[in-house]
C-alpha cells in the first residue's frame, strides 16, 4: 500500500537570530524550513527529503523545472530529521548575494515512495558588495601525503581575501578551511587523511559588515582522491641543493636521488608567507646527481625580488627542503 504523505508547507526564511547569526552568512546562504510529514498521513517517519532550487521560478510544469535543476542545487537530507508535526530545517549555502531563488522539497519513506511536490518557497539573500567575480585558475593536487590548492591572481576590486573551503566525500557540507590575504595564490592543506576524497572551491571574500563577511561566488570544484599506499616508484630517498647560495642570477640545484631506478621528482619555490612563486624541477629523474638550471623566472613570468625563500618539494617519497636566498 503506497503512503500517504502529508502535505508539507515549505518555508525559506534567512537566519538571522541568536546564534545562527554567528554560524550563518546572510549573504550567501538561506535557510529553508518546513513542518515534517509522516509517511502515512500524520504518523510514522520520514525517511529522506530532496530539496532543489535554482534562480529561475517554476512554471506551470513543476516536473519539468525539477529534471532541470543543475546536480550542484540539488541537496539529499538524511537523518536524523524531525519527527512528524515537528519543524525540520536545511541551511543552503554557496549562494549568491542579492538574489532571488526559488525551491521545491519532497520525501521519501524508507521503500522509495516519494511525496508529491511541497509548495513553492522563494527567498533573497542580502546584499553587501561582495566581489561579483569567482576566483580562476583554481586546482587542486595531492602531493607528498597532503593537498596543494593554487588559483590566479584575484583582480575583483571588491576583494579583500581569499576564502578557502572544504567537503569530505559526497558531503553537502563546506567547511571554511582558511581565510587568507588577497595577495595569496596557494595554500598547503596539511589536516588531510590518507585515502579519503576531498572537494575544494575558493572564493574572493569582500567587506565585513555586522561580523559577516560578504562573499562573492564560488570558483569551480577541485576534487582530490588521497592514496593511502604509496606507489612502488616512490621508493627510495634523494636531496636537493642550490648554489651558489646566496646567489644571483645562475642559480642551479644538485640533485641527488638515492634508488636503483628513476624516481618521481617534485620541486616547488615558495617565499617566507607560503605562496608558491616557481615550479623548480617536476618530473622523473635518473639515480644519481642531476644538475637543474634556474632562470630565477616564477610562475608569472617575471624575474623574482631579492630575498628569502625556500625550496618546498618530494624526492621519491622523501620530502625535502632547502632555504635560499636571492642577491639584488
Amino acid at each position: 500500500m503506497s503512503p500517504r504523505f502529508a502535505s508539507m508547507a515549505l518555508v525559506v526564511c534567512l537566519s538571522l537570530a541568536g546564534t545562527a547569526r554567528a554560524q550563518t552568512n546572510v549573504y550567501n546562504s538561506l535557510t529553508a524550513l518546513w513542518t515534517a510529514p509522516g509517511d502515512d498521513g500524520d504518523t510514522g517517519q520520514v525517511s529522506a527529503y530532496e530539496l532543489f532550487y535554482d534562480t529561475t521560478p517554476p512554471g506551470g510544469d513543476m516536473s519539468a523545472w525539477w529534471n532541470a535543476v543543475p546536480y550542484s542545487q540539488r541537496i539529499s537530507l538524511v537523518p536524523p530529521l524531525a519527527a512528524a508535526g515537528q519543524v525540520d530545517s536545511s541551511l543552503v549555502g554557496g549562494l549568491t548575494q542579492g538574489t532571488q531563488y526559488w525551491f521545491v522539497l519532497v520525501a521519501r519513506d524508507e521503500a522509495a515512495n516519494v511525496s508529491g511536490f511541497s509548495n513553492i518557497a522563494m527567498g533573497t539573500t542580502q546584499s553587501c558588495g561582495a566581489p561579483t567575480s569567482s576566483p580562476s585558475g583554481f586546482a587542486a593536487a595531492a602531493d607528498s601525503g597532503e593537498v596543494l590548492v593554487s588559483w590566479s591572481q584575484g583582480s575583483d576590486p571588491a576583494a579583500l581575501s581569499f576564502h578557502l573551503y572544504r567537503a569530505i566525500g559526497s558531503a553537502p557540507a563546506w567547511t571554511l578551511v582558511q581565510s587568507l590575504p588577497i595577495s595569496a595564490t596557494s595554500f598547503r592543506d596539511t589536516q588531510i587523511e590518507l585515502g579519503t576524497t576531498y572537494r575544494y572551491r575558493g572564493t574572493w571574500g569582500g567587506p565585513e559588515i555586522e561580523g559577516v563577511t560578504c562573499e562573492g561566488p564560488y570558483s569551480a570544484q577541485a576534487v582530490v582522491i588521497t592514496t593511502d599506499t604509496p606507489d612502488a616508484a616512490d621508493a627510495g630517498s634523494g636531496s636537493v641543493h642550490a648554489y651558489p647560495n646566496p646567489g644571483g642570477d645562475q642559480i642551479r640545484l644538485a640533485l641527488d636521488v638515492n634508488a636503483p631506478a628513476p624516481l618521481p621528482v617534485r620541486l616547488r619555490l615558495f617565499d617566507m608567507s607560503g605562496h608558491w612563486l616557481a615550479t623548480l624541477a617536476e618530473g622523473s629523474y635518473p639515480p644519481g646527481r642531476s644538475l637543474i638550471p634556474w632562470d630565477r623566472l616564477g610562475r608569472s613570468g617575471l624575474r623574482l625580488a631579492p630575498g628569502y625563500y625556500e625550496i618546498l618539494g618530494t624526492v621519491g617519497a622523501t620530502r625535502v627542503r632547502e632555504r635560499l636566498v636571492l642577491l639584488p
